[in-house]
């Protein structure tokens, strides 16, 4: 019991002082690292969205388990959005939310929209739909396009999202690498 208090007073003043840096990065720093192809279709994009679940232990309080089951995953869980450079770096991770959070409240709770700038843009998921967030600030969405009563799609349509899509994937596998460290495959306290 000495070793695992002394571990997790570690892990807890460790996450104090990780707290404290700044891991968003300049536009002039990821506009440099970003891969050609990315600053050739989407030149103004500062990051790439993408929202996770990770399983926790069923709570024994009847509202905290209302408040961290997920439907989508029909299971408790802890709920974090990761933002990603074009080039592949982590340079968002919001707070962990119950499960039953949806990924609009999330964003809202967040600090991401005043951490981007005007005549940016935002690269994330069909499900995403928070333009009018990003809009004040002159921030561009880039989001699949959703069906509306059409059961057809223009040909340049389907090629937009399936340039947004082949970008996406990047932050996906991000988040699959987070995923195989023992740590988070198996339900958190």
């Amino acid at each position: 019991s000495e070793v695992y208090n002394i571990f997790v007073t570690w892990v807890r003043f460790m996450a104090l002082q990780w707290r404290e840096v700044d891991i968003w990065p300049q536009q002039d720093i990821v506009n440099f690292y970003a891969p050609t192809d990315f600053s050739r279709k989407f030149p103004n994009t500062r990051v790439v969205l993408d929202g996770t679940e990770c399983p926790v232990k069923k709570p024994t309080v009847p509202a905290a388990q209302q408040v961290t089951f997920s439907s989508y995953k029909n299971r408790n869980t802890a709920k974090v959005m990761i933002g990603m450079t074009p080039a592949g770096q982590v340079s968002y991770v919001s707070h962990a939310y119950g499960g039953s959070t949806s990924d609009r409240q999330m964003l809202e709770r967040s600090n991401l929209v005043t951490k981007c700038e005007s005549g940016e843009s935002v690269l994330t998921y069909k499900g995403f739909d928070v333009q009018d967030l990003f809009a004040p600030r002159n921030v561009s969405i880039n989001i699949p396009t959703f069906f509306k009563r059409k059961n057809r799609m223009c040909g340049k349509t389907v090629l937009r999202d399936r340039a947004i899509s082949s970008k996406r994937v990047h932050v996906e596998r991000v988040i699959g690498l987070g995923k195989t460290y023992k740590i988070l495959c198996n339900p958190l306290n």
